[in-house]
């Protein structure tokens, strides 16, 4: 079993005045010893995302990104508990807002379809342009059990971590 590396800091949630940011839990692991287990980088941002692949891609790197997860808060997920799931796709987008016909943004696609921004849940008709950034490779035959089963370990995992932390009193109730 893979050894994980992460303090609850990391998964504490940052709020802003009436709810809770999503979060973006990136796994990280040691190139060159992959025994010493995978560490959870936490960022607050896609761009915040972009600033570590840039960091992690240069030739004397010896870590690589194994995961990427979005921790979803309560208010966004249509639950009483953050739900964390695999990013399958991390994009640059251009995006119709009501406010904005085009907007350049970053985007998450879940494992699940369904598709965010930075705190924000989006409809994917109001997507104009994808450009992946990040794209989880699917394997076939028992690698691909393999990965999602550690694609869930990962995710159950950082889901409980997350509802720990951020108990349920600190989070606005949905009706």
């Amino acid at each position: 079993m893979t050894s994980l590396q992460i303090s609850s800091r990391q998964v504490a949630a940052h709020s802003t005045a009436d709810s809770f940011s999503t979060m973006v839990l990136v796994a990280v692991a040691t190139v060159i010893h992959p025994e010493r287990g995978v560490e959870i980088v936490k960022r607050l941002s896609g761009q915040n995302l972009v600033e570590l692949f840039v960091e992690l891609d240069h030739p004397d790197s010896v870590k690589g990104v194994v995961g990427i997860l979005l921790a979803v808060p309560p208010q966004l997920n249509g639950s009483r508990q953050w739900v964390a799931e695999t990013v399958v796709d991390f994009a640059q987008v251009k995006l119709r807002t009501p406010v904005d016909p085009c907007v350049d943004t970053f985007a998450y696609r879940l494992a699940s379809r369904e598709v965010f921004r930075d705190n924000e849940k989006i409809d994917p008709a109001d997507i104009l342009d994808w450009r992946s950034l990040y794209e989880v490779c699917t394997p076939d035959g028992p690698e691909a059990a393999e990965l999602l089963s550690q694609q869930t370990w990962l995710s159950v995992v950082i889901a409980r971590l997350v509802n720990a932390v951020n108990s349920p009193k600190e989070t606005v109730d949905i009706e």
